[in-house]
């Protein structure tokens, strides 16, 4: 006959055996949740990853319209694209999903304009290049077939050795036309009603790109002043300042005139129809855009202004549908530098010791001194293809042959 602590001892031994099994099927549970998670994970990486290539490998600009995709054509691989105009740059936003989990990734795209090595376009109007004092062309050069000479400017010659630091090509007409389906869009932002749209909140955000753009008209007073990040785009059917106590990062801004207060620093794509002016010693970093889109009957010169000791890491480019008798003009003062583009459909204003460190384009050059207006002369200037980063990309707006779309910058 077994004593009753035998038994007892068995219960104990097969509740303690029940518990053990219980936790081999628990960590086994566990550790093939985490394997399928890990797979899951890896094939929704993959599929992004497949996702982005397609995006790149696009021709043209992607719809602007959300598709979903089944990548493989098993209906288990899916990824939803959807795509619009962020600035003068695509912003497609990809959702790779399998069952209830879901990776998401935003970006920028920019065009790989290596291949182009033009430092200056000129336009032809039958009057050639004057080169005076220190400047310097470094790459190649397109000018008119009267061609490019050396010049006195204030009792100095020019200083270089050579025209042009690379080849010198001969130039049509009219600049290379910019994307008329970007420039429409442009204008269609430009023109919108801002009667019915929510007034700038005195507060900071930051806007997700993955989430609702955030729209609003810019108070009366037409200032900005707060921390803005993110989606968000600020319009204005009159003037907008902004101050130097802004903080700016991938904000869009529409307005008929915008000001940028001296001293201010930030990231941002302004555009504007009358006029844009940029205080002295402002930095604007990559990818910032200053933009004039104009009306074809003005009656003042559409211009961007920009002040002295400027650094500008982006594009800066005025545009107007039919040459007026008052083209577009961009001013650039002294020691201002632009790392990227400067495009005009009009005319470019160039103060002593300026920099672009890429390419330069526009109908005329023209330069002002105390007693003397030239044309189509420069003056201890520098335009050097060379020295703009071989990473920098550039905007679907400035259409070229062989550009490859590239990411430019990732969102949040």
């Amino acid at each position: 006959m077994l004593k009753a602590g035998a038994l007892y001892f068995a219960v104990i031994s097969a509740f303690l055996i029940a518990v053990i099994c219980a936790s081999l099927i628990m960590i086994a549970a566990y550790y093939r949740e985490s394997y399928l998670r890990e797979l899951r994970r890896v094939r929704l990486e993959r599929n992004m990853d497949s996702s982005v290539a397609y995006v790149l490998k696009h021709q043209g600009p992607l719809g602007m319209d959300s598709v979903t995709l089944d990548l493989l054509g098993a209906e288990t691989d899916s990824v939803s694209i959807s795509n619009r105009y962020w600035g003068i740059f695509e912003c497609p936003v990809i959702s790779a999903f399998v069952s209830r989990d879901t990776i998401k990734k935003s970006f920028l795209i920019g065009m790989d304009t290596r291949m182009d090595t033009l430092a200056l376009y000129l336009s032809d109007e039958d009057r050639p290049l004057s080169v005076s004092g220190d400047t310097r062309v470094k790459g190649d050069a397109q000018v008119p077939k009267s061609g490019m000479r050396k010049s006195y400017v204030e009792n100095r010659p020019y200083s270089g050795y050579k025209l042009v630091y690379g080849k010198i090509l001969e130039s049509g007409r009219t600049l290379s036309p910019l994307s008329g389906d970007m420039i429409e869009a442009l204008e269609k932002e430009l023109d919108k009603d801002v009667s019915a749209m929510e007034v700038l909140p005195g507060q900071n955000m930051d806007v997700s790109f993955f989430g609702p753009e955030k729209v609003f008209s810019v108070p009366l007073a037409g200032e900005v002043t707060g921390e803005l990040s993110g989606q968000v785009v600020l319009y204005s059917d009159t003037s907008v300042f902004i101050t130097r106590a802004a903080k700016l990062n991938n904000v869009v801004v529409y307005a008929h005139s915008i000001t940028v207060e001296e001293g201010f620093e930030g990231n941002c794509q302004l555009f504007a129809r009358d006029s844009i002016i940029v205080g002295d010693k402002v930095v604007l970093h990559y990818p910032s855009v200053l933009g004039l889109v104009a009306k074809e009957k003005t009656v003042d010169q559409a211009r961007i202004l920009v002040g002295k000791d400027v650094s500008i890491a982006g594009m800066v480019f005025s545009y107007e549908p039919k040459r007026s008798a008052l083209q577009t003009m961009i001013s650039l003062s002294e020691k201002t530098r632009v790392e990227g583009e400067v495009y005009s459909t009009g005319l470019i204003k160039l103060g002593k010791e300026v920099s672009v460190e890429g390419k330069t384009s526009c109908n005329r050059f023209i330069m002002q001194t105390p007693t003397t207006l030239y044309e189509n002369f420069l003056v201890d200037v520098t335009l050097n293809r060379r020295a703009r980063d071989r990473h920098y990309l550039s905007s679907p707006l400035f259409e070229a042959k062989g550009q490859q779309k590239r990411i430019l910058k990732w969102l949040n």
